[in-house]
This record gives C-alpha cells, sequence and structure tokens, in this order.
C-alpha cells in the first residue's frame, strides 16, 4: 500500500508541472498554433499587396482619364481655331459672372478663354475657319433686335 502511495504521489508529482506537462503532451499543438499564425500573418500581408496594388491601379487609371480629357481639349481646340468672342476682361471674376449671363441669354456654350495677353474672353462658339466664325456673328445679330458687338478672336498661333 506504501508503494501504491508513493508511485501515486510521484505521478501527480510528475504530471502537475506544467512544463513537463507541455513538453510531453502539447509540442503539436504549439507548432499547429504558430503555423495558423504564420498563415495568418501571410494571408494579411497578402491581402495589404493587393489593396496597395489596387489603389495603385485606379490612380494609373485616373491620370491616363485626365491625359486622354486633356488631349480631347487640345485637339478639339486646335480644330476650333476661331473664336466668337462676346467679351474680354483682365478681372478673372468679371470673366466669370459674364459667362454665367451670356449663358442665361442662351448660349448654352460660353466658355472662358485664356488668352496670351493675360486677358479672359468669353467665346460663344468655336470653328475651323474664320468665315464660319464671321458668319456665326452675323446669323446671332440678324436674330436680335440690337446687335451684340463680337468679333472674331484666332487661337493657336
Amino acid at each position: 500500500m506504501r508503494k501504491l502511495l508513493i508511485l501515486s504521489l510521484l505521478l501527480a508529482f510528475s504530471f502537475s508541472s506544467c512544463r513537463f506537462y507541455d513538453r510531453i503532451f502539447n509540442k503539436d499543438k504549439a507548432a499547429d498554433t504558430l503555423a495558423v499564425w504564420e498563415a495568418k500573418q501571410d494571408s494579411i500581408q497578402k491581402a495589404e499587396a493587393l489593396k496597395v496594388k489596387k489603389i495603385e491601379e485606379a490612380h494609373r487609371l485616373k491620370e491616363k482619364a485626365i491625359q486622354d480629357s486633356l488631349m480631347r481639349v487640345k485637339e478639339m481646340d486646335a480644330r476650333n481655331k476661331y473664336q466668337v468672342i462676346i467679351g474680354s476682361f483682365k478681372v478673372p471674376n468679371n470673366a466669370d459672372e459674364f459667362q454665367t449671363q451670356v449663358r442665361a441669354l442662351g448660349f448654352d456654350n460660353a466658355r472662358i478663354i485664356e488668352s496670351p495677353n493675360g486677358f479672359r474672353m468669353v467665346s460663344v462658339a468655336g470653328f475651323d475657319t474664320y468665315s464660319k466664325a464671321a458668319n456665326e456673328i452675323l446669323r446671332i445679330n440678324r436674330s436680335k433686335e440690337e446687335p451684340i458687338e463680337m468679333w472674331v478672336y484666332e487661337g493657336n498661333r
């Protein structure tokens, strides 16, 4: 009986030690936990890399769209070399306000053109030839009771 008591105490002390128990029985669990943690870290890194790649792609597409838009504007300006100008202003705010007034008069395509001398001109139409621009001035003034002072500006020199 004494041997049995000593043996059970010895076993109880041996298996009650956390280090001993972990060394014997939890070797695989610790390795599995580490593997799971490493897999999670790897997934997080891949997700972050994918996110950065998508953001870079979005920036690249946005920049390409801006460049394409600028090219279209330059091509349109090259085609519309002759502008029908209805007003010219040195003060930028005056040009903006006048553009709004001109649009209210029915000139929906009114836009502001920067001149090399620093003036901002309000254009109501653009054409590829001088004669078309001059004819537009005549057409507009024929439809009005009182003629509007307009002139043709040759841009893109």
